[in-house]
């Protein structure tokens, strides 16, 4: 998705609350070393904010993924609807830090039949 190091804190800082603690919630039980959730379900009222939730999920598996020495990160969006794909795909690429040694690479998105 993106090539160098992703600010984490910045991303989640960029959330609300209990947007910051279902993005943080989420990961951890994704990543837990004795149960991982291999499915995982975040579900509310429209508005409140889940693409933003996965945002700051997809933020927090770059940066592992990237701390453990996976160089690549294929993130599948599956959504019902082109126009609202579009729309989301903006808000969730990860800004890459100012540390970051390499640029931001653009992501690759595909629209599937």
């Amino acid at each position: 998705m993106t090539q160098g190091h992703v600010d984490v804190e910045a991303v989640l800082g960029d959330l609300k609350d209990f947007q910051q603690r279902t993005a943080r919630w989420t990961f951890q039980r994704m990543f837990d070393k004795h149960d991982p959730a291999y499915r995982f379900l975040v579900a509310d009222e429209v508005g409140l904010g889940k693409t933003h939730i996965a945002k700051g999920v997809i933020a927090q598996v770059i940066e592992h993924l990237g701390r453990i020495g996976d160089s690549r990160h294929d993130i599948v969006y599956v959504c019902s609807n082109a126009a609202i794909a579009r729309q989301n795909l903006r808000k969730l690429v990860p800004r890459a830090s100012s540390r970051s040694k390499t640029s931001a690479g653009s992501p690759c998105f595909r629209s599937l039949p």
